[in-house]
């Protein structure tokens, strides 16, 4: 984890992904310093408000250039 340092990160989560649990995202979250974590309450593994989550975070970085 030490080499993603200072690499800026968010971690969307779906709280209904039954594939990948959120303990997992936050233990990576809880590791990665520059990370942020995003749980969705309305999806799943996709779904719900993902897609506009997930642009929202790729439009962030953006910012950052």
């Amino acid at each position: 984890m030490h080499r993603l340092a200072g690499i800026p990160a968010v971690l969307i989560h779906g709280r209904y992904d039954v594939s990948g649990p959120l303990d997992t995202a936050w233990q990576l979250h809880q590791s990665w310093a520059d990370s942020q974590l995003v749980v969705l309450d309305d999806a799943g593994h996709g779904g719900g408000s993902f897609t506009n989550e997930l642009v929202g975070a790729l439009d962030s970085f953006c910012v950052l250039r």
